[in-house]
């Protein structure tokens, strides 16, 4: 209900007729209303976002795992918010995602920043917006699926387009436009 109509969107007492439970029950697990979301998003942060937060735990070791530890980390992220669509829609709905996704943020920062210690990436690297990069392509790639489906027959549920997906994006992130050899016209 918090996804389709947002907080305000429904009470207590139609949010428990649709889940077949009763409003004693919110009451005596969440306290209320705001406590029910409050565990939606605390959730989301810790189930959706604990996979591609691991991957990030310790340092790249080389380039190629470094590589190969930023693509996981796109698939992993796809995969979980697409999983999760109603609680992510319900994260951003409420405006908390900047809370709910600090912990995933902070480690990938922390990731981008050892790798730039060790000389893995740019040391121009801005590795704050890197990180707010991938998630804002992820986001909003699964928020916006009907559009997209609507607008350019694309759909990121599709197992086929989203790995095509991914790895288009974990090109552009990690090589940018540009042709790794400059031509002299």
């Amino acid at each position: 209900m918090f996804a389709e109509e947002g907080y305000e969107g429904g009470s207590t007492r139609e949010i428990c007729a649709r889940a077949s439970t009763s409003a004693n029950m919110v009451h005596h697990y969440f306290g209320n209303k705001a406590g029910l979301l409050d565990a939606i998003i605390e959730r989301f942060g810790a189930q959706v976002l604990a996979l591609p937060v691991n991957l990030l735990a310790a340092p790249a070791k080389s380039r190629d795992d470094f590589v190969s530890r930023i693509k996981m980390l796109f698939e992993a992220t796809m995969d979980a918010c697409l999983k999760h669509r109603d609680l992510l829609k319900v994260v951003v709905r409420k405006d908390a995602s900047p809370a709910v996704l600090s912990g995933y943020a902070d480690t990938f920062v922390a990731f981008l920043d050892e790798a730039k210690r060790r000389g893995l990436v740019s040391e121009g690297l801005d590795t704050s917006m890197v990180s707010g990069v991938i998630l804002d392509r992820v986001i909003n790639q699964v928020l916006y699926i009907p559009g997209m489906k609507a607008a350019h027959g694309i759909d990121i549920s599709d197992p086929i387009y989203r790995k095509r997906w991914c790895a288009s994006n974990v090109d552009f992130v990690l090589h940018g436009m540009l042709p790794t050899t400059h031509r002299s016209d």
